[in-house]
């Protein structure tokens, strides 16, 4: 670069500010900046002149050494690793891979590598050495991870498995303080994209609640808190009845955690004489709220669905209270549970009555499902087929009732409801398993494995759970374009709304004069809530983050 004299017609002088360059192997010139008129004692002006341009004469030359090839994913990390250190993953982890000295790579750090990658994108491990991991921040993971690493990290997390939900469970906790405490407990099934028994005990054919009986599966039993925090898990082979989970999850359960009082929580799955005496336990200590089957119970019907014996709590919620042998027995009316049997019962007739309008019925195909035969009269005796009114009758007087039983003397029958409605938390929690996190297909073989990565989810929805509770008591709301309409009532942001577009939220390595400085993007305004929902405030390798 130079300064170069040039006239004009007339003769007069100017000053110009002009580069050299090669272009098709011939040097030449190109005029950056006219700094004016010439003179004999004008060059303290062009001094001036080019001083008064500095600024774009420094960004001309910086720019010709700034190479920025890259853009590597932030934001969910920022988040998730003062997640891993607050809620004492990475103080549990760290413990672990002590037992483990020749273990050869950093286990906090897989982990979290496959942690993240569960918010962000969830794919096999395979997937996570091929791509993932070089799509993240490198300074806050191990670089150049091997996939035969990823798979050695799920058998330790498998070998350690209730030693890290025990861990997780006491951690920053008052020991003092836990006295009584409700579980929440529900069986799942997770299917694989195989039909092979031979590999391990685990997968199974067995009942599948995806509907899915064609392909082996594994039973998923999950404890949860009543604020949507999971404290444990069992994998259980596929072929398992849910009702046979109780005595193996209460007897590690109690073998697990040493606090004075657990309220167990279960659906009428659990029920059934045995299964209440494995609550109750040998000193018949155990305390639990499971609910009751109570079309088993017909000699007591009249007494169960009789309208004059309920206490109405409010309009909407009615209880009656009697005794199940040595256990009480309550008995509840819901209005909304009524219009949703009503419904479900409605959508099942319609369906009957569309097949009984055509001219030619198979008998025998008629009504697959036992329960609603009844509806249906000449099934068995080939006569013709008709609605059972009398039965569709005697249903929707049963309409909106259900049954609980429980030895727990120190609540309220309404207090003892509401428990046992607070298992749609767990419904909820398999919903996020399944769905946002992924947890199936499973791709892995050995049952080691396949407990690994269930620890794994577990471990990522223990930190969705911990930032969703951070959220609503914050009473964080969606940001949303549509939410501007005040038609619109707003509603709780989520964590995968949030994490949406914290993905948006990039590192770029920016390499000037042979150094590497890390910048990073803006942040959208959901992800910024959930960065200061659950203090995420920090300065990573350079990269300035909300304070």
């Amino acid at each position: 670069m130079f300064v170069k004299t040039t006239k004009n017609s007339a003769g007069q002088k100017y000053y110009h500010l002009v580069e050299s360059y090669w272009e098709g192997g011939r040097s030449r010139q190109r005029t950056l900046m006219s700094l004016g008129r010439a003179g004999e004692d004008r060059m303290g002006d062009v001094v001036a002149a080019i001083s008064k341009h500095k600024e774009v004469f420094t960004i001309l030359e910086i720019a010709k050494s700034i190479s920025v090839k890259d853009t590597f994913i932030l934001g969910p990390l920022l988040v998730l690793k003062r997640l891993f250190k607050t809620s004492g993953i990475d103080n549990v982890l760290d413990y672990v891979a002590k037992q483990h000295p020749k273990l050869g790579f950093d286990l906090r750090k897989l982990v979290f590598t496959m942690v993240v990658s569960r918010f962000v994108n969830p794919d096999s491990k395979l997937k996570i050495y091929q791509h993932w991991q070089n799509q993240f921040y490198p300074p806050m993971l191990d670089s150049n991870i091997q996939l035969h690493q990823l798979y050695r990290a799920l058998d330790v997390l498998s070998a350690h498995k209730d030693e890290i939900e025990k861990r997780l469970f006491y951690y920053d906790r008052d020991l003092l303080s836990l006295n009584v405490d409700v579980v929440l407990y529900d069986l799942t099934t997770l299917r694989f994209e195989s039909t092979r028994t031979d590999l391990g005990e685990l997968r199974q054919f067995g009942y599948s609640k995806e509907r899915r009986s064609d392909l082996t599966q594994v039973g998923l039993g999950l404890l949860i808190t009543p604020e949507g925090v999971p404290i444990g898990f069992e994998v259980y082979p596929g072929n398992t009845f849910e009702g046979k989970t109780i005595e193996s999850i209460i007897d590690k359960l109690r073998g697990k955690y040493r606090v004075r009082r657990f309220i167990f929580v279960g659906d009428r799955g659990l029920f059934s004489k045995r299964n209440l005496a494995a609550l109750k336990g040998e000193k018949k200590l155990g305390e639990f709220i499971v609910g009751m089957k109570l079309g088993v119970f017909k000699k007591r019907h009249k007494e169960f669905y009789d309208n004059s014996r309920f206490h109405f709590l409010n309009k909407e919620l009615a209880v009656y209270e009697t005794k199940h042998e040595d256990d009480r027995c309550i008995i509840t009316w819901s209005k909304t549970r009524a219009e949703r049997d009503r419904r479900a019962r409605e959508d099942v007739l319609d369906k009957i009555r569309r097949k009984l309008s055509k001219k030619k019925i198979a008998p025998k195909d008629f009504v697959s499902n036992k329960t609603y035969q009844r509806y249906v009269s000449g099934l068995a005796d080939g006569k013709e087929l008709v609605l059972n009114e009398a039965a569709i009758a005697e249903d929707a007087s049963r309409d909106g009732f259900f049954g609980v039983v429980t030895n727990v003397e120190s609540m309220s029958a309404q207090k003892i409801v509401e428990n046992y409605k607070t298992l749609w938390i767990i419904e909820d929690a398999f919903g996020e398993i399944k769905g946002n996190l992924k947890a199936r297909p499973v791709f892995h073989w050995t049952d080691s494995r396949i407990t690994g990565h269930l620890m794994l989810c577990f471990l990522a929805y223990y930190c969705e759970s911990l930032m969703t509770i951070s959220l609503r008591e914050k009473g964080v709301m969606l940001d949303s374009p549509a939410m501007n309409d005040e038609t619109i009532d707003p509603r709780p942001l989520t964590v995968f709304e949030a994490m949406r577009e914290l993905r948006e939220v990039r590192a770029i390595p920016v390499k000037l004069r042979g150094n590497t400085i890390w910048v990073r993007t803006d942040i959208a305004k959901n992800a910024f809530k959930l960065f200061f929902s659950y203090r995420a405030q920090t300065t990573t390798q350079g990269l300035d983050c909300p304070k």
